[in-house]
């Protein structure tokens, strides 16, 4: 079966390149929303709270269960709250209206994305809310929108986030409230600004990636994942024979052929045309592609930003695209 290899020293070092960055491990939160971020979500959840994470940001209500035990602090982001040990991020005010009293909280404000969150004309408003639902909140948050384009609109952004955290403040002491965490950052915005909130959000570095221009001289990380096929079988193709569904690919000369079992099933586009160890002899099927040779097995990718740029798309799509059912291996 196809499979994917994880490297613990990979890992490693992108958490202490993250944490110096940070200012210390205290002050990241790993984000293992969908599967890890096609990692693995148990197996990566129990390795990176042995090195010494405390906090975790997930989707839904469902990836914090499994990770419940690993973790004494779980940020879940898109979920209906409910009175746990959850901190749950509220993205309008109509959520604010059913909470159960004592619910834990984090108020996500929009500083300009415009995707979900709390306006900033509706802060005061939610904090009505929050006050007469008797909810706790434990956190108050934005997210960047340009952080790792070749832009200056993440300072821009960053500015209207230092307003709203002034205005959090005053509202906090009004209603008598514990200061909430503040939170901000992600990977690139880590890499640009650093970190004077009380935590970062940290996904796509720690599984050894940014994408980050060049001219922001992104930091040396390590790529945790690499995705391989195992052989199937091996055959020889005469000359003028052709292979696959459409018969699309038809051979020039004899030559040895091996199928392996990898598709588009299992983490590879359909329209791909190459893998890092050759190129896909035809189409690729569900769970199969064909190459020339005999390898016993060979890789799909171990470096998933270079495998995106040549198919179009970014390195976070490669790596959601590896199915759960791959068994996933730790070496190093």
């Amino acid at each position: 079966m196809a499979y994917v290899k994880l490297s613990e020293k990979a890992l490693k070092h992108n958490l202490e390149t993250v944490s110096k960055k940070a200012g210390g491990s205290d002050k990241i939160a790993a984000v293992l929303k969908d599967n890890a971020y096609g990692h693995g979500i148990e197996g990566f959840a129990k390795k990176i709270s042995r090195l010494g994470i405390k906090k975790a940001v997930v989707r839904t209500y469902e990836e914090a269960l499994k990770i419940a035990d690993f973790f004494p602090y779980i940020l879940i982001l898109s979920d209906t709250p409910r009175h746990d040990s959850f901190h749950y991020a509220i993205n309008d005010l109509d959520t604010l209206q059913v909470l159960e009293p004592g619910t834990k909280v984090h108020l996500k404000i929009d500083t300009g994305m415009h995707r979900n969150g709390i306006a900033l004309e509706e802060i005061e408003k939610a904090f009505e809310l929050l006050q007469k639902n008797r909810a706790h909140l434990t956190g108050v948050f934005t997210h960047f929108r340009s952080a790792d384009e070749l832009s200056s609109e993440l300072f821009w952004q960053n500015e209207q986030w230092q307003t709203v955290k002034q205005h959090v403040i005053e509202l906090i002491k009004k209603y008598n409230l514990q200061k909430p965490l503040f939170h901000a950052a992600n990977s690139a915005a880590l890499f640009r600004l650093g970190c004077e909130d009380d935590f970062a959000r940290i996904g796509i570095a720690l599984y050894g990636y940014t994408e980050l221009d060049d001219l922001y001289e992104p930091p040396a990380l390590e790529p945790v994942a690499s995705l391989w096929a195992q052989k199937i079988a091996s055959r020889e193709l005469k000359k003028g024979s052709r292979v696959g569904y459409g018969g699309v690919f038809e051979a020039r000369e004899d030559m040895i052929i091996s199928t392996y079992d990898a598709g588009y099933a299992d983490g590879i586009f359909r329209f791909q045309k190459e893998i890092e160890d050759g190129k896909i002899l035809g189409r690729v099927s569900m769970d199969s592609i064909l190459l020339e040779g005999e390898k016993k097995e060979i890789c799909i990718f171990s470096d998933a930003k270079k495998m995106a740029r040549k198919l179009g798309t970014i390195s976070y799509e490669l790596l959601v695209k590896m199915p759960a059912h791959l068994s996933r291996t730790w070496i190093d």
